[in-house]
């Protein structure tokens, strides 16, 4: 005779086996793009855009992260940030769950569009409104005018946080002064952003 029991601890076991691969999934995404991001900023440590030893990388983020395939006067004079953002989650393995592009403000309109279908991937939302956590990015624009309700594309920068420690997100970025570079963001005490110029946060789910 089958005990009804040993049904619903089967069906327990395996529904807790597929949410512990699911996170362990997700974390090793977040440890992939913080760890690409370390070790590029130590390439770049001491160097800026248009040195011989780092433009192959310059290239990378810009072909293979951003789509653009161009001159390499191009990819020095013109703005990399987000072909270097692109270039991390690509290289990581989020698929075609990332909007991946050479403007900030794409991906973070593909992140809105998401939190309004509810599409579990890269989720933007207003600074107040969640906590961040390693993994995540930190946006604000480029130019006035500004909010995060803004639709189209606009001029931003996003940089992604590697670390958090005591009230600051460490992050590392790209184009950061010429070179990829670390900045800190103020949090409060719920690991909510609270520096000001700072207009969207992009949760990461994967």
């Amino acid at each position: 005779m089958v005990n009804k029991k040993n049904f619903v601890y089967i069906g327990a076991a395996i529904a807790a086996l597929v949410l512990l691969r699911s996170l362990t999934k997700r974390s090793n995404f977040k440890k992939k793009i913080v760890k690409l991001a370390n070790d590029e900023l130590k390439k770049w440590q001491g160097k800026k855009e248009g040195n011989n030893t780092t433009i192959q990388e310059l290239r990378n983020y810009w072909k293979q992260g951003a789509g653009v395939t161009a001159s390499d006067n191009y990819y020095i004079n013109n703005a990399w940030s987000a072909a270097f953002i692109s270039w991390i989650m690509k290289t990581a393995g989020a698929g075609d769950k990332f909007k991946y592009s050479a403007r900030h403000s794409e991906y973070i309109q593909a992140a809105k569009q998401n939190r309004k279908n509810n599409v579990k991937s890269f989720q933007a939302f207003r600074k107040n409104e969640q906590p961040v956590k390693v993994g995540d990015l930190i946006c604000y624009p480029r130019q006035a005018g500004v909010t995060y309700d803004t639709p189209g594309n606009y001029y931003a920068h996003c940089d992604l946080i590697t670390e958090i420690k005591n009230d600051k997100a460490v992050t590392i970025g790209g184009n950061v002064s010429d070179t990829v570079k670390q900045s800190t963001y103020n949090l409060d005490a719920d690991n909510k952003v609270t520096t000001e110029k700072v207009h969207a946060i992009i949760k990461t789910y994967l």
